[in-house]
């Protein structure tokens, strides 16, 4: 290749590139240009959480009773275990108490292994369940329902106080009136503060099902018949509950000049 035609070569060459750097700068530009523009336009805000309480009392109560049994094959302990069970849900139908659920659940059977001195045995099977007894009349019913379990049998079990999921919704309305009308009050201190005559709702966030309580527990040693003699009769005195919510405004203003 002679001198002259390199140099012709390396000249296209120099103007294609040119040509593609154009292209991209053009093509980039607008799409620049667009963006400060969305940037400068974009709408300024206030964005506030507006939060809600509300003390309610516990309206059930929820009993777990805890079962165990050993025998030395499974078909013995199994129906150990049952009868147990079954003792329980004829007591609780004997008292005539209807606004109450009955259900037994975690079911085991387990080899009876038993450790001394490092050393380990198999001594039968044990066999263990949970009944659950959820009384929907505590101010009623629940002084009847404890009596008859320690009357049935002797046995450990743990009471919670908890708000049913039907009065909780009863009080949904209310939890989330009051959350928007605590987002309002925010922003409107928060303009006024900032000299901002008017703000408009711009976007609302919420989900629903944030409420999260703990029950109160009372441990079944407290309330356990030590003798015929001593027996007392149980008293209970829950405590109120609270039910929260909240939600997510924001709130658009306009910048004056």
């Amino acid at each position: 290749m002679c001198p002259q035609q390199f140099g012709l070569g390396f000249d296209n060459l120099v103007f294609d590139l040119k040509n593609e750097i154009m292209k991209k700068i053009l093509f980039i530009l607008p799409v620049f240009l667009f963006a400060l523009t969305a940037m400068a336009q974009e709408t300024p805000l206030i964005e506030v959480e507006g939060k809600s309480e509300i003390s309610v009392m516990p309206d059930q109560a929820i009993i777990h009773v805890n079962l165990m049994e050993k025998a030395m094959n499974v078909k013995d302990v199994t129906n150990a275990l049952n009868k147990k069970t079954k003792s329980i849900k004829d007591a609780m139908e004997k008292t005539g108490i209807k606004d109450y659920e009955f259900t037994v659940d975690n079911y085991y059977v387990n080899v009876n292994r038993v450790y001394t001195k490092g050393t380990s045995r198999d001594s039968g099977y044990v066999a263990t369940q949970n009944v659950k007894i959820v009384v929907k009349s505590i101010d009623k019913d629940m002084v009847k329902v404890v009596e008859t379990l320690h009357q049935t049998a002797n046995m450990g079990f743990n009471v919670s106080f908890t708000i049913s999921e039907v009065q909780k919704k009863t009080y949904e309305k209310q939890l989330l009136e009051l959350a928007i009308a605590d987002a309002k009050s925010k922003a409107e201190t928060i303009a006024a503060s900032l000299g901002i005559d008017k703000i408009n709702v711009q976007k609302v966030n919420y989900t629903s099902g944030q409420n999260i309580f703990q029950p109160i527990m009372m441990r079944s040693e407290s309330m356990m018949m030590k003798s015929a003699d001593a027996y007392e009769e149980p008293v209970f005195s829950p405590e109120s509950q609270k039910l929260t919510d909240r939600i997510l405004v924001a709130f658009s203003f306009v910048i004056k000049p």
